[in-house]
């Protein structure tokens, strides 16, 4: 596998979202209370720009993506909040844009495939198959649960050890003859994560200590 990019940040990757050539991320810094949003070319694997999100205020979100917009989501400061507006940003530049999308352009469907694991408890049929898989492969005894995916030749599993009293999440990707090409430590916590990585074919993308991007080649 080859590694397409690595990107660090200083605030904490609250939202992805994919579109067919574009990664948009949502980033927050919760002491300053400060929503900053990054743009990834996928095809080129570039960051092509970062920037304070130009909607002032924390009461956003980063909705979907299409070939040529982002959609921020503007809420009301509420117990309850509502959808106040919805603001779009041009994707090759983020600077905002004047268009209002119409249903044609994609927002009210995703139109781009992505594979998402799916996530096993110790309660499911699975869970014991899997434990056996990674403690032959591994000599390692998983807790909990997992995030697992085949795609292609390839197995893709976040799974989680107890080490120091805590939850330690690892990435591990292991090819059909069972050669480990990645086995990654991703986080420390305190309980279990859902959706722990995404494959956007050829892409395996994921989030390490909450505030690193990594993005693998998978062919």
């Amino acid at each position: 596998m080859k590694k397409l990019f690595a990107f660090t940040f200083q605030e904490k990757i609250w939202n992805i979202q994919l579109s067919e050539h574009h990664l948009v991320a949502e980033l927050r810094n919760e002491t300053l209370r400060k929503v900053e949003l990054i743009c990834i070319d996928l095809v080129n694997a570039a960051l092509i720009w970062k920037q304070s999100s130009p909607i002032n205020t924390w009461w956003q979100s980063l909705g979907k993506l299409n070939d040529d917009l982002v959609e921020i989501i503007e809420f009301s400061e509420e117990t309850k909040p509502q959808v106040t507006q919805k603001h779009y940003l041009n994707i090759q530049t983020g600077e905002l844009s004047g268009h209002i999308p119409q249903v044609s352009d994609n927002f009210s469907s995703h139109p781009y495939r992505y594979l998402q694991p799916v996530h096993y408890t110790e309660q499911n049929e699975y869970f014991p198959a899997i434990h056996r898989f990674l403690y032959r492969l591994l000599n390692v005894d998983i807790q909990k649960g997992v995030d697992y995916l085949e795609y292609k030749d390839k197995i893709i599993i976040s799974y989680y050890l107890y080490q120091e009293n805590r939850l330690w999440n690892y990435l591990l990707v292991v090819n059909n003859r069972k050669e480990v090409l990645l086995n990654e430590l991703l986080t420390e916590s305190e309980g279990l994560g859902l959706g722990t990585f995404t494959v956007k074919p050829e892409i395996l993308l994921y989030v390490k200590n909450k505030s690193q991007l990594h993005g693998y080649e998978l062919n």
